[in-house]
């Protein structure tokens, strides 16, 4: 290869990653997320780059400035950190979709009355993103609450790193249940869901979306109003979320 196809190559290959758009996730948005952006590139030949995991480990990382473009969080707890970080371009930060939480049991778990099956098990726990941290399990901590049910599991858990690590324990039946949002309990094939929680039992389960502090270019802006568009709201809703 001559000098100048070199030089040409290499020009055009720094291009093609600087036009990239890096999207940090929730891991309640893998399988949706996947489908919009295979969409998207091959609508228009543009590069976007997934990182997927629980809300407030990308928020934390986000601050301590890893390299997104856009952050989309299960939780409006972990976005108003962001913003109080300094780290969110705060006209774009919006609600884009909402989701419900459930309760699945195993293939091997009896459907009539889980619950009270579940509580007759002393030795068997139920699987649920750790409620510290993770969404999915803040949702759950505050629903169990105020239906009187926390004091009868909450040494029982088996927490997960996200809301899909909760997922895959009783996938795998190494947990009889298990609390999950209900768009992944749709898309498993290995999990019943046995009970939908009150959605007055615990905070709104809010999506919010956001470009981050100085991220802000023609690439990074275009996906972002991809998102809010209305061909990707069906796909969203496809999926079971409710867009805002």
């Amino acid at each position: 290869m001559s000098r100048l196809a070199l030089f040409l190559a290499l020009l055009f290959s720094s291009l093609s990653v600087s036009a990239n758009v890096t999207v940090y996730a929730a891991s309640s948005l893998t399988n949706v997320m996947n489908d919009i952006v295979d969409l998207y590139q091959k609508e228009t030949g543009e590069r976007v780059r997934m990182s997927y995991a629980g809300s407030s480990s990308l928020a934390r990382q986000i601050a301590n400035g890893a390299p997104a473009d856009i952050y989309l969080s299960a939780n409006i707890k972990w976005m108003n950190y962001l913003v109080e970080q300094d780290r969110v371009e705060i006209p774009s930060n919006v609600d884009l979709l909402q989701n419900s939480l459930v309760l699945i049991a195993s293939k091997s778990t009896p459907k009539q009355n889980a619950w009270q099956w579940f509580i007759s098990q002393k030795e068997m726990r139920i699987a649920i993103a750790d409620p510290r941290h993770v969404p999915a399990g803040i949702y759950g901590k505050q629903s169990l609450k105020a239906q009187h049910r926390w004091l009868e599991v909450s040494k029982r858990l088996a927490s997960g790193n996200n809301v899909r690590s909760a997922l895959l324990f009783v996938e795998r039946d190494e947990a009889p249940l298990g609390i999950v949002y209900k768009t992944d309990a749709l898309l498993s094939n290995s999990v019943t869901i046995v009970e939908e929680f009150p959605s007055n039992s615990h905070d709104p389960i809010v999506y919010p979306m956001a470009i981050i502090k100085s991220k802000k270019s023609d690439q990074v802006t275009h996906f972002y109003q991809y998102l809010l568009s209305e061909k990707v709201k069906k796909i969203f809703v496809s999926y079971g979320f409710t867009t805002v």
